[in-house]
């Protein structure tokens, strides 16, 4: 495998009750590369994050994560892939006491270095003010960076955020892209989101795989996709390579 490679995804098949979701799913993800992941509502993409972090096990196929098979057992290996997935919150508690119980939970950071990792966090998603505030006096922007802080506590290195733009107004936006950019730029992290705004992928995005009805109908760059000539509309309506 190409050591810039960080996921490889080889010919996944994935679906319940009898129903196939995905079909033969195969890309790969760069080092330091946003990949967007897009497709209509039940196209596979939620199926196909969940697989890549060991919420699906029973499936055909092969994750291979930092050229080595993931197995969901495997915590070192989990605590390296941080998600925004079916987030979460204590709504009574403020965004640091979120954050620390997380760590004492899951006991992912010491606790002597919990409380500066925390501060690390808060001021990475700028919530660093937010104080006494409960989550549940935060805007929806300000959740999504809170939850995107959650995803970080681990140092990941590579990040699967599900629909991260849903809900946010141009200026959350905004601002969450350049956090994702920040990621990647300064810590050379990997991300991949989903997202039905095209814009959104276009923006963002260094790479794009498009999912119809659980087949990949284009897995390539997005400027290979610019020059080609093709619409996004026109790769959704293909029924896969």
């Amino acid at each position: 495998m190409n050591e810039n490679v960080i996921l490889d995804v080889r010919h996944l098949q994935k679906g319940y009750r009898k129903a196939p979701v995905l079909k033969d799913v195969s890309f790969q993800v760069k080092q330091g590369h946003i990949l967007g992941l897009i497709g209509k509502n039940g196209a596979g993409k939620t199926t196909l994050m969940k697989s890549i972090l060991g919420l699906n096990t029973k499936y055909q196929g092969e994750i291979i994560f930092h050229g080595k098979k993931l197995m969901p057992s495997d915590e070192t290996m989990k605590a390296e892939i941080g998600s925004l997935v079916d987030v979460s919150f204590y709504d009574d508690m403020t965004a640091y006491q979120n954050l620390k119980v997380i760590m004492m939970l899951t006991k992912a950071v010491p606790t002597a270095e919990q409380d500066e990792r925390i501060r690390e966090l808060l001021s990475f998603v700028g919530l660093e003010s937010s104080g006494k505030k409960s989550v549940r006096s935060f805007s929806f922007g300000m959740k999504q960076r809170l939850a995107l802080a959650q995803a970080m506590i681990t140092k990941p290195v590579l990040l699967i955020l599900d629909e991260p733009f849903v809900g946010l107004d141009p200026i959350g936006m905004e601002d969450v892209k350049e956090l994702l950019r920040k990621l990647c730029r300064e810590n050379k992290t990997s991300i991949i989101f989903s997202s039905h705004q095209l814009t959104e992928v276009c923006d963002l995005a260094d790479d794009i795989v498009i999912l119809n009805n659980g087949v990949i109908s284009y897995a390539n760059t997005y400027e290979n996709m610019k020059s080609s000539g093709l619409s996004f509309v026109e790769l959704m309506r293909q029924e896969g390579n």
